[in-house]
């Protein structure tokens, strides 16, 4: 997948697969990225647009998981619906099943106006996913970075984040292993630092 050398001009368009654990640092790895010049889609965030009420996915959600995710006023309680798909593997497969294929189709649409627009072809665009292999995003970027951290790290941020550490347990037990992420890496990035060493270790990564 990642390219043996690349010229100046591939290097500014290229599309990179950002992954990685729950906790291990993705977003503050998007964010410095985003910083140099990069175009960042976070899956997470477009997947918080699709969940729109009344939007055709809200209506699959509410039929597959009940009235009880929803909050006041129609919206998803992502909080609750994570409390169900976490719990329950088959819940989350089920959950997978309505959100990952409208994800993918997406982000497809956000590369490609991207790489239509005479303004925007060299910039970098930057894919930030978890789970980039179980959407299907694999074959749309050039090269993959891996975000990586020691499991106490990740705990530790979770429960700053503000997940109790039951329920941060169980998000970090629901995915995939450690080898199935190094499978997929094509750079491997481990943030168990200060936001300055992690800077350093991106910028030798962009030099790549």
């Amino acid at each position: 997948m990642l390219k043996a050398q690349r010229s100046k001009s591939e290097i500014q368009g290229r599309i990179i697969g950002l992954t990685g654990p729950i906790g291990a640092g993705k977003d503050a790895v998007g964010r410095i990225l985003q910083r140099r010049g990069a175009f960042i889609i976070n899956a997470d965030r477009l997947a918080h647009q699709l969940y729109a009420p009344q939007s055709p996915l809200w209506h699959e959600l509410v039929r597959t998981f009940g009235s009880k995710i929803l909050m006041r006023g129609g919206r998803i309680n992502r909080k609750k619906l994570g409390a169900i798909v976490f719990s329950d593997k088959k819940e989350l497969n089920k959950l997978n099943a309505l959100v990952h294929p409208r994800l993918r189709d997406e982000i497809r649409k956000i590369i490609e106006s991207r790489k239509q627009s005479a303004e925007h072809r060299t910039q970098t665009i930057v894919v930030n996913a978890a789970v980039l292999k179980e959407i299907g995003l694999i074959p749309l970027v050039d090269e993959v970075w891996l975000v990586t951290a020691p499991k106490d790290i990740r705990l530790k941020r979770l429960i700053k984040s503000g997940l109790t550490a039951p329920a941060a347990a169980r998000r970090m037990k629901a995915q995939v292993s450690p080898k199935e992420y190094l499978k997929m890496a094509d750079i491997v990035i481990k943030n168990d630092g200060t936001l300055r060493q992690l800077s350093g270790k991106i910028q030798a990564c962009l030099k790549f």
